[in-house]
């Protein structure tokens, strides 16, 4: 099964790529022609996957095995806006309140979401991160549960909302991710998660195959991964993927992506490239919003990891 696709077993007969976008070394990515899920070929073993993200993931992609002030600058500014989303959901009818909601954010990172999670929602949030420099920081920095943990080792717990932000690219087995989540939240209860959008025109044609990122979703194949256990409530695909979920009472039929899925996926991967980047995903423009996170990074250069935090986050 080494090159099947890991949520339909199709036989992956399509390359996509070759070329490790970062490192430039060989990567082979292939698209399943019945899903149209985007995935490396051969995903590695859960033991290879432990070793990295528990010591190495942080240190290959930020350059550092604890934080730095820009980096919890960003994290608290993506928090806000994950957070937000969440809220203004949540008013349209979904729930009245979250206060008070027992909360887990998973691959929580140095903390941002759970410290803004509890900061500005009044969630009972804790965290789960693999990386040990980070996880450590972020209940020195915060004072904060972000356990050195992953999620087998909160599996018998039960929560309220889960939330899963640039993570389960990660994660080589989707469907037995999604079956443990459905197990671990409660009746009625919320799964918000964002993910890199394989069909989004904003992202620079040399930074999207890489070898941390194992699946690429699209709309339609992120709900075919959750559908028999979780339901959408609200979908956002401005740049990134972001879906919040509903918890089935009970497992359903999986929803299959039609041909026509597959079909978009298809002519969106063949349209990507430096063109449609910096005409129709707004490249041009990214010069000039460099300059301004620059600025704005520079303006906490002195802060305390939790006095960026909380300029990052704005009032509670």
């Amino acid at each position: 099964m080494h090159n099947h696709c890991t949520l339909c077993a199709t036989p992956l007969l399509k390359e996509v790529a070759i070329i490790d976008d970062k490192t430039k070394l060989p990567l082979d990515v292939r698209l399943c022609l019945s899903c149209g899920l985007v995935q490396q070929c051969p995903l590695p073993t859960d033991d290879a996957l432990r070793a990295y993200y528990s010591h190495h993931y942080r240190t290959d992609y930020k350059k550092t095995y604890r934080p730095k002030n820009k980096h919890v600058f960003r994290a608290g500014v993506a928090a806000r806006n994950r957070l937000g989303f969440l809220e203004s959901s949540i008013s349209d009818g979904n729930r009245h309140s979250l206060q008070g909601l027992r909360h887990l954010d998973v691959g929580a990172g140095g903390g941002e979401v759970v410290f803004a999670a509890r900061s500005l929602l009044g969630l009972e949030s804790v965290g789960i991160e693999p990386n040990e420099g980070y996880s450590e920081f972020a209940r020195g920095a915060y004072g904060i549960e972000v356990r050195t943990a992953e999620l087998s080792d909160v599996s018998s717990e039960r929560f309220d909302l889960v939330t899963v932000f640039h993570v389960l690219e990660h994660m080589p087995k989707p469907l037995q991710v999604f079956e443990a989540l459905f197990g671990m939240i409660n009746p009625d209860g919320l799964l918000l998660i964002e993910v890199p959008n394989v069909e989004q025109a904003d992202a620079s044609p040399h930074n999207i195959f890489f070898k941390a990122h194992l699946l690429y979703y699209s709309r339609a194949t992120l709900l075919f991964a959750a559908s028999r256990w979780f339901e959408p409530l609200r979908i956002d695909e401005q740049g990134n993927l972001r879906v919040l979920f509903k918890r089935r009472s009970t497992p359903e039929t999986p929803q299959h992506p039609s041909p026509s899925d597959v079909e978009i996926t298809l002519r969106r991967l063949s349209e990507k490239g430096w063109t449609e980047y910096i005409l129709r995903g707004g490249g041009w423009k990214r010069p000039y919003q460099r300059l301004i996170k620059y600025w704005k990074e520079h303006q906490v250069a002195g802060l305390t990891p939790l006095e960026t935090l909380r300029h990052a986050i704005g009032p509670e």
